[in-house]
């Protein structure tokens, strides 16, 4: 497994997991499943390697989603009320 130095937030232990990366890119919302990066154990900030981030501009711009999903929006000004 790839290491990870402390969290550069909370200086808490990052252990690498996969876990979904939520990705805005040309105006939609992606969901990639199954990334790998390290995650801090004390405060959840997620790290994504150089290479995995590389990775996934490509898929961005070349793969086709395997499934789609329906995404509730709230507004933050109207709904917070």
């Amino acid at each position: 497994m790839t290491e990870y130095a402390d969290c550069i937030y909370c200086g808490g232990s990052v252990e690498p997991r996969r876990a979904p990366r939520e990705i805005c890119w040309q105006g939609k919302l992606y969901v990639i499943a199954d990334v790998p990066m390290g995650v801090c154990r004390q405060c959840g900030e997620r790290f994504i390697k150089p290479d995995v981030a590389k990775a996934l501009d490509r898929l961005l711009a070349s793969g086709t989603p395997s499934r789609t999903m329906e995404v509730p929006v709230l507004n933050f000004g109207s709904d917070a009320a």
